[in-house]
């Protein structure tokens, strides 16, 4: 983990250094979030509902599991094995 400086102004406003928006996925309209613990501020991504969503829907769809039940997924695999294991 990179230690990396940023200058607050007089408003209280942090430009966040190009390395740790890269590395968050973070860009203009982007919202992040604060935490504080005593002394310490961290800072993360806090992504939308929405964008997890979508981006849930875009792996599913990769791996051919979008609009399928845990059935459809497991059914024929779970049915093998209640089957496998009556015969044991």
């Amino acid at each position: 983990m990179n230690v990396l400086y940023a200058k607050v102004t007089s408003k209280g406003q942090v430009t966040l250094p190009a390395e740790l928006r890269r590395e968050l996925d973070i860009s203009a309209g982007s919202m992040i979030a604060f935490r504080s613990d005593g002394d310490h501020v961290t800072v993360e991504s806090a992504t939308s509902i929405e964008a997890t969503r979508a981006k849930l829907e875009r792996a599913s769809k990769r791996n051919g599991t979008w609009g399928k039940t845990i059935d459809d997924i497991h059914g024929p695999w779970r049915d093998a094995a209640v089957e496998r294991y009556a015969r044991s």
